[in-house]
């Protein structure tokens, strides 16, 4: 082997020896060999694992009250002259709208403010904005 042979060597030791390097520091080792996605892992033990498992079948064998949906009844009595704002608040008070505002914007939308007929009415809360303007306005 001459100088030039050796030379050559140790510039490609020192060539590869800096692109690892390079490599190790800049890059994460987790995204090397793992393809990204939007879930996060934990480590946990196996102890925690199992009791999280019986918290979670415990959960499904029990349902929640607030996961039964309640419906509601309402006898919506209109009086003649009454404004829209105030029926659709009461509506709202009894639970049978979530949002007056919506439901008023929703009749404004249709021109149905003026149109909203006196009388007697049973609205449940499954109704829709339409059933009851239907119910309504007649």
């Amino acid at each position: 082997m001459n100088k030039t042979t050796i030379r050559a060597f140790a510039a490609g030791i020192l060539f590869a020896t800096t692109a690892i390097g390079t490599v190790q520091y800049y890059v994460k080792p987790s995204s090397i060999n793992e393809k990204k996605t939007n879930d996060q892992l934990v480590t946990i033990k196996k102890e925690e694992y199992e009791k999280l498992l019986r918290i979670k079948e415990a959960s499904e064998k029990h349902p929640k009250p607030s996961e039964q949906k309640t419906t509601y009844v309402y006898t919506l009595i209109i009086k003649k002259g009454e404004a829209s704002r105030e029926i659709a608040h009461r509506l709202e008070q009894a639970k049978i709208i979530q949002n007056a505002k919506s439901f008023l914007t929703y009749l404004e939308h249709k021109h149905l403010t003026r149109k909203i007929r006196p009388g007697t009415y049973t609205v449940i809360s499954e109704m829709t904005y339409e059933e009851i303007e239907k119910l309504i306005t007649k």
